[in-house]
């Protein structure tokens, strides 16, 4: 099987790549096409191609990546990506569009108006759709579900959890949080708005927790949040990392006590998944996403973002019951390797991927 991947980006938190790319990486001839740089060396298994944030580049590269390969497979990733790829294959290599699908990796809602149109756009043309998850699924509009619901089907996100394992073996002695004995908390994901990071922040500076809260990821709201937090008196600590690897991202978690993400919208997001096999609790908006992650009862606390009470209820819970919290790190453990197990994810992209070579014949 030979497979051209689309996407936006390869950087460490990218699931095209990280995800997939890898994931298959020992079993199908890959190509992965960006269209912007990529911020990580791309493995020796994988052909990386990068068109540096040029469309006109990504078409010419496009062009000439077709002319030289006959792919089985295109997997697209990105709507932006995928318009480019029909305009290049435009007129006489439409039939590869026979070969072609996408995956939606986020909830409808969550999207900017101009990436639903090109999601839709690209979504019309592909033989199939896939999504993130059931929640993802079940939050396209109806009037877009007439023209493509025959050919969607959700597919659950999963997680490497020997990626887990592997940074946890190769941790050192230095550690990440600075007080042992103060509440550590962890919040990974992009500084913005719909991550909801104020939401937290300003519950934070209502109370007197003793707590090392670390911020990692990067964003538009990244000033305004740091500049916010100065108003945060001690015993509370706030710091900002900013982006680092996903490796130094899950040492973080392993060593953590609580992961929170109040965010309002997800698709099925991989850090949570991530913060659980690595021992977290976990303190999570109730939106559909999180709630499809479902994690067990006894090792998450859901919080309603209409109830500004609830994340301070929650970080209340968690500073009353810390010391059960730290000694009960592995529940979560094998539900994660369960239910959201990557190679799960992978076998079943895998039967979506032999089905378009099928129909080819």
């Amino acid at each position: 099987m030979k497979l051209l991947r689309l996407a936006n980006t390869l950087n460490p938190t990218s699931a095209p790549y990280n995800q997939f790319s890898l994931g298959f990486k020992d079993e199908i001839e890959q190509t992965f096409c960006s269209l912007l740089e990529n911020e990580l060396r791309v493995d020796n298994k994988v052909n990386g191609h990068h068109c540096g944030g040029s469309i006109l580049n990504m078409f010419s590269t496009l062009k000439e990546l077709i002319k030289e390969n006959d792919f089985d497979v295109i997997h697209i990733h990105s709507g932006v990506t995928g318009l480019i790829f029909i305009l290049a294959i435009f007129p006489f290599n439409l039939f590869l569009l026979k070969r072609t699908i996408f995956t939606l990796h986020n909830s409808w809602n969550v999207l900017k108006i101009r990436n639903q149109f090109l999601n839709f756009l690209v979504m019309l043309f592909s033989q199939k759709i896939c999504t993130c998850g059931v929640s993802s699924r079940e939050s396209i509009p109806r009037i877009i579900n007439l023209f493509i619901s025959k050919k969607t089907l959700p597919i659950v996100n999963g997680f490497d959890h020997q990626r887990v394992d592997r940074v946890k073996i190769n941790t050192g002695e230095e550690k990440l949080f600075t007080n042992n004995s103060k509440m550590k908390i962890v919040c990974v994901g992009a500084l913005n708005k719909t991550k909801n990071q104020i939401a937290l922040l300003k519950v934070l500076k209502k109370m007197q927790l003793d707590a090392e809260v670390v911020f990692l990821g990067d964003g538009l709201n990244s000033a305004y949040l740091k500049h916010f937090s100065e108003n945060i008196s001690k015993p509370t600590e706030i710091i900002f990392k900013g982006r680092v690897s996903r490796d130094l991202a899950i040492e973080h978690m392993l060593e953590a006590d609580i992961s929170i993400s109040v965010s309002k919208g997800e698709g099925l997001p991989i850090a949570v998944l991530e913060s659980m096999y690595a021992g977290c609790f976990t303190i999570l908006s109730a939106i559909p996403p999180h709630l499809e992650i479902s994690p067990p009862e006894d090792r998450c606390y859901f919080v309603d973002l209409d109830n500004a009470e609830d994340i301070e209820n929650s970080l209340d819970y968690v500073q009353n019951n810390l010391n059960t919290i730290r000694s009960s790190r592995d529940i979560s453990k094998e539900y994660t390797m369960l239910n959201f197990s990557v190679k799960n994810m992978l076998k079943e992209y895998r039967k979506v991927y032999e089905s378009l070579i099928s129909c080819e014949k």
